[in-house]
């Protein structure tokens, strides 16, 4: 796929360079002498305004210093990774209020919703073939559909972030004085509203079932898309925090004394599996299925495909965006390399806590018995990333025997690079005191790790390699619905079958050994157990989807991040990057020594992120979070 494809949609589009923040603030739309009229009668300017919606879209490639509330902070913000100059690196050290919170998207996504419902009311084909400037019929009723896919990608990322948030049903400007205080609506309420409006678009649309082949097409919505979303709506419904185990929350009501968030309904889950399994039988039968690379022998080449899976448009994508940070020479890319190799400045890195969430090559996590883990000694490790699958010597046996998304995505003290360097056929990461990429630089990890993941193997910023290479950034993919799946069964009903068949189609494609494997071999046996299986799903969705954008949510939905709990929040660790590599490990001296990085701010009011002082202050009878 080359570069080119980084501006295909809006070539098939057919898009203007006119900036649409020259007229296109929605907050007014009336600048610069042109009228709303004059809008929606030019198909050029017709096109721009609809354009604009698409920057709704949450995209999360970028974790580094350019990061907002539409990229991802929010690997950081839950500790995946440390970010070392990203402005999120503070947040939770320092904590926040409703007043100072730093990542809102509550303001942008109201304005994008009342821009899609204006299009909506507004839009008409307008040109002529004569001017070469023409919006059809169909094409104006498929971008209508866009819009009302739009509305409701809005309301649903509000719902991730905030719970339950007003429903807007007119244009009112926000220029004029405030004519309406609006109030929230219940979850069950919002619930019903999100979902009816992508019924209607799934069941009476025009938007094309699936994208197939056509690449100009990736961003553009789907009916796999809309059903895709729905189906993500109803796990988060369904979720412990939306669904009646957030005490505080349950006993939130508003000024008329109506309840916000519901008690527990086990119905729901039951509701989130029909949409995930409608979703899957539907992107299947358009041919979509989980990215596999094959070997000449037809075997899965787990390598490959774990690594290819981020580097092309494939078949496991539901949705992608064209927008990828890792597509710039200049950001993700050396962003997440060393800064001795070619001028880079690598400051993205996992946390310990995630190294430890990645399972053992046997299958095994590594605190459970026989699973071959140990942290006493160093060992050859083969670097499966590295062209010529080099054996790097003198590795902290943490890193030995891992599974092969773990080589996919971290890369730890001792590691060559995927392409050694001009002249330098020995080059290991050296991440220590008096090492390459040690912390005499603020161009440096401090957890000791540098991300890995989404990473071009082709890449290495000098002369004859490539410097830069364009691919796309994924929003869904099958795999997380797989997931979802399997979390949605275990929770109607822990002995169904699907649990382990869906779980473990996704660990086959990973190159670990399945739950039915593992009992098969009496290593291990969580089949029919609901607690267990849900322990184990949420690993696999930590390790599959490892900074994909998911986590900071996923964990806040299953309410574990308390102290103590699963995905404690307090503290966040690294190795001892002022510690020598050839000290006995564990040692004080040594490099090789878990060190705690971070002292957290977590309060269980974190679990839904309150809404901005400004916007309660605005409208009296917006009732605020709990603990806000």
């Amino acid at each position: 796929m080359k570069k080119l494809i980084y501006s295909a949609f809006i070539a098939g589009m057919s898009f203007t360079a006119v900036s649409c923040s020259d007229y296109l603030d929605v907050s007014n739309e009336i600048t610069k002498n042109l009228s709303i009229e004059e809008v929606f009668n030019s198909p050029s300017y017709t096109k721009s305004w609809y354009i604009n919606m698409y920057k709704s879209i949450s995209e999360y490639s970028e974790t580094g210093s350019d990061v907002n509330a539409f990229k991802n902070p929010w690997s950081n913000l839950c500790g995946e990774i440390a970010s070392q100059i990203a402005p999120s690196k503070d947040v939770m050290t320092s904590g926040f209020t409703a007043g100072d919170a730093p990542y809102h998207r509550w303001k942008d996504l109201y304005q994008y919703i009342r821009q899609a419902m204006i299009f909506i009311e507004r839009g008409k084909p307008v040109g002529s073939t004569a001017d070469q400037q023409v919006i059809t019929l169909d094409e104006m009723n498929r971008m209508k559909d866009e819009a009302k896919f739009f509305i409701a990608y809005c309301y649903v990322t509000l719902f991730e972030q905030y719970g339950p948030a007003p429903i807007v049903t007119e244009t009112e400007d926000p220029a004029e004085p405030k004519k309406h205080d609006y109030e929230r609506p219940s979850v069950d309420e919002f619930a019903t509203y999100v979902d009816d409006l992508l019924k209607e678009i799934i069941e009476g649309s025009s938007l094309p079932d699936a994208v197939g082949t056509n690449l100009n097409e990736m961003m553009r919505p789907t009916k796999v898309t809309a059903m895709a979303l729905r189906a993500k709506f109803w796990m988060f419904v369904a979720s412990p925090l939306f669904n009646g185990e957030y005490e505080e929350a349950v006993k939130l009501t508003d000024k008329a004394g109506k309840h916000i968030f519901p008690e527990k309904n086990v119905e729901k889950w039951k509701t989130a599996r029909e949409h995930v399994k409608a979703l899957i039988t539907f992107a299947e039968s358009k041919g979509h299925g989980l990215y596999k690379v094959k070997n000449q022998g037809g075997a899965i080449d787990v390598n490959e495909s774990l690594y290819k899976l981020f580097q092309c448009y494939n078949e496991e994508v539901l949705w992608a965006s064209t927008n990828n940070s890792y597509s710039d020479e200049w950001l993700m890319e050396r962003r997440t390399t060393p800064r001795d190799i070619y001028n880079s400045y690598g400051t993205v890195g996992p946390t310990q806590e995630s190294v430890d969430q990645f399972f053992m090559n046997n299958g095994l996590t590594i605190k459970d018995n026989g699973n071959g883990y140990n942290e006493n000694s160093l060992v050859n490790v083969t670097n499966v990333c590295n062209e010529n699958k080099r054996v790097d010597a003198n590795v902290f046996n943490m890193y030995a025997n891992r599974e092969p998304r773990f080589y996919a995505a971290v890369i730890y003290q001792g590691k060559s690079w995927h392409i050694q360097p001009n002249g330098n056929p020995d080059y290991i990461v050296d991440f220590s005191v008096n090492g390459g990429v040690g912390p005499s630089s603020s161009d440096t990890p401090m957890v000791g790790y540098l991300l890995g993941k989404f990473k071009n193997r082709k890449i290495l910023n000098t002369n004859g390699y490539l410097s830069s290479f364009f691919r796309p950034s994924i929003i869904f993919r099958l795999a997380d619905f797989y997931l979802y799946y399997a979390e949605a069964c275990n929770e109607v009903n822990a002995n169904d079958p699907d649990i382990i068949t869906y779980l473990d189609a996704v660990r086959e494609r990973a190159g670990i050994p399945g739950y039915q494997k593992l009992k098969e071999d009496g290593k291990k046996d969580i089949i029919g157990n609901q607690v267990a299986q849900r322990k184990a799903i949420q690993q696999e969705r930590f390790a599959e989807l490892f900074c994909e954008g998911q986590r900071y949510f996923d964990i806040r939905r299953w309410m574990i991040c308390d102290e103590g709990k699963t995905a404690d929040q307090t503290l966040f660790s690294g190795m001892n990057e002022y510690g020598d590599p050839t000290k006995p490990i564990g040692s004080n001296e040594s490099y090789y020594k878990r060190t705690v990085l971070e002292k957290r701010i977590w309060r269980k009011a974190m679990y839904l992120y309150p809404i901005a002082q400004d916007e309660i202050n605005q409208c009296p009878k917006l009732v605020q979070n709990p603990g806000w």
